[in-house]
């Protein structure tokens, strides 16, 4: 994988820091985070070589493994968030366990046999996420950490309070995004989009706008993203109203961090953990 970010702090004590990991199909990210003085130490950003085959990111996973020194550590807790877009939302009325891998078959085409079906709890939505993911990946991640707590990233999403009715959140990583949409109050929409170019861009967000009855909504923007960029200005023709997240109130971040936009990391210390 190639190296985008990389800050290891030179002075820290793994018994005291949770270790924040995010794996999708775009990469791998974490974060270390010192749970006493709610602090982040450090981050790194990885991305996979979209160009080689998709069986490559385990391979690619277990070199990152191997070779970064962090990996070694004891930690005091190990958070680990999956950022893959076969997922479905079922309603506790309507989820039968026996009925996951036909619903995922239905959405996303006959299961392949090397990937695995996981779902997770959503009490305060009264739903279940169920999703599958590459079995040799999770297997990976099972071996490099294997008293991680695990959760899919539209859980968490999902599972976050809403602070404003009409929202569009979207984060961005190097060849999708995944968008939230909040409306009169409620997430309606969690769904990852791929993309080429930044015309893609505009059209995802139009068409959402569209499909909800959506005139004007306030965009927040998380993830790699530069606001002087082509795909920035492509949206600022349809949207105006935007913001670029910003670091979380009554946390501390490293000094080396801070050098660097805040909606950079931002969905990532957002995840804090998986509980």
């Amino acid at each position: 994988m190639r190296t985008v970010f990389e800050i290891v702090p030179s002075d820290y004590t793994p018994e005291k820091c949770s270790l924040i990991c995010e794996v999708s199909n775009e990469g791998f990210s974490y974060c270390i985070k010192e749970e006493e003085a709610k602090s982040f130490l450090g981050l790194a950003v990885y991305h996979f070589d979209k160009t080689k085959p998709a069986v490559g990111f385990p391979i690619a996973l277990q070199v990152i493994f191997h070779q970064k020194e962090i990996f070694s550590k004891t930690f005091k807790k190990v958070c680990v968030v999956y950022s893959f877009p076969q997922s479905v939302l079922i309603p506790f009325s309507m989820y039968n366990r026996e009925r996951n891998k036909t619903v995922m078959n239905m959405m996303f085409g006959d299961i392949d046999s090397n990937d695995t079906i996981l779902t997770d709890v959503i009490a305060n939505q009264s739903v279940y996420n169920c999703y599958r993911l590459p079995a040799a990946t999770l297997e990976m991640v099972k071996t490099q950490f294997p008293n991680a707590s695990i959760v899919h990233q539209y859980s968490l999403i999902v599972k976050n309070p809403v602070k404003e009715n009409d929202i569009i959140s979207v984060i961005f990583y190097s060849q999708k995004v995944v968008v939230d949409l909040v409306k009169d109050g409620k997430h309606q929409l969690v769904n990852s989009f791929d993309y080429t170019s930044p015309q893609d861009i505009s059209y995802i967000l139009l068409n959402v706008c569209h499909q909800f009855s959506i005139k004007k909504i306030h965009l927040i923007i998380r993830g790699l993203i530069e606001e002087n960029s082509a795909l920035y200005k492509e949206i600022y023709k349809y949207f105006d109203d935007i913001e670029f997240s910003g670091f979380r109130e009554g946390y501390q971040y490293s000094e080396e961090i801070t050098t660097f936009p805040s909606h950079y990391f931002s969905h990532i210390f957002d995840i804090d953990s998986c509980e």
